[in-house]
């Protein structure tokens, strides 16, 4: 009996293995330029919005201020500043992934490679499409 339910269980594992979508893995320099123009967009949007949330925050904050004459008032518009320079702070890891992505577009190539292959008649030179990876040190 233990046999059985080992043998079923492995064969539901092989089962389960051969039915999933293989992935497709794209190390074009397009894709590569793409990913960095997309990621540099959504930086430049948040710090964008960040710094306007930040500047009205700050307004917010004065205009209170000098309605109530103390600082010891109201701090929503400290709040929202502090809000605002989060969220400004959130497009640093973007910009890094987008400079990164770059790189990577930079040392991925794409090209033919000729490679000698036997024959009937010997040897013959033939086109491999090849990947090249450059990685600096």
């Amino acid at each position: 009996m233990k046999n059985a339910a080992i043998f079923l269980t492995l064969l539901l594992f092989a089962t389960e293995s051969f039915g999933q979508a293989p992935t497709k893995q794209t190390f074009s320099k397009d894709y590569y330029l793409q990913k960095s123009k997309s990621q540099k967009t959504t930086a430049w949007i948040l710090l964008g919005t960040g710094l306007g949330i930040a500047a009205v925050g700050g307004v917010v904050q004065l205009i209170e201020v000098s309605n109530s004459g103390s600082w010891l008032t109201d701090y929503t518009g400290a709040y929202i500043a502090i809000g605002g320079g989060m969220v400004a702070l959130t497009s640093i890891p973007f910009f890094i992934s987008s400079s990164k992505y770059r790189e990577k577009a930079a040392s991925v190539t794409i090209g033919n490679q000729n490679i000698l292959l036997p024959s009937t008649k010997g040897f013959s030179l033939t086109a491999q499409p090849t990947i090249s990876l450059k990685i600096g040190l």
